[in-house]
């Protein structure tokens, strides 16, 4: 999965963008409170650990 592929179901399950740092982006979801950070290698696959971690945040 590409990391545009993790942007779009993040803002799909209510994560709104924040902010930018240097190669990430900062999400968070108002009604969870949670927070992610996402790298802005659009068109790169997402690391296996890192997918696990974010599915389980993102809730999907």
């Amino acid at each position: 999965m590409k990391w545009r592929e993790i942007k779009i179901i993040a803002e799909k399950n209510g994560f709104q963008f924040v902010s930018h740092g240097k190669k990430h982006d900062k999400y968070r979801n108002p009604s969870t409170n949670k927070v992610i950070m996402l790298e802005r290698h659009w068109s790169q696959e997402v690391r296996p650990g890192l997918l696990q971690n974010l599915k389980k945040v993102i809730g999907f």
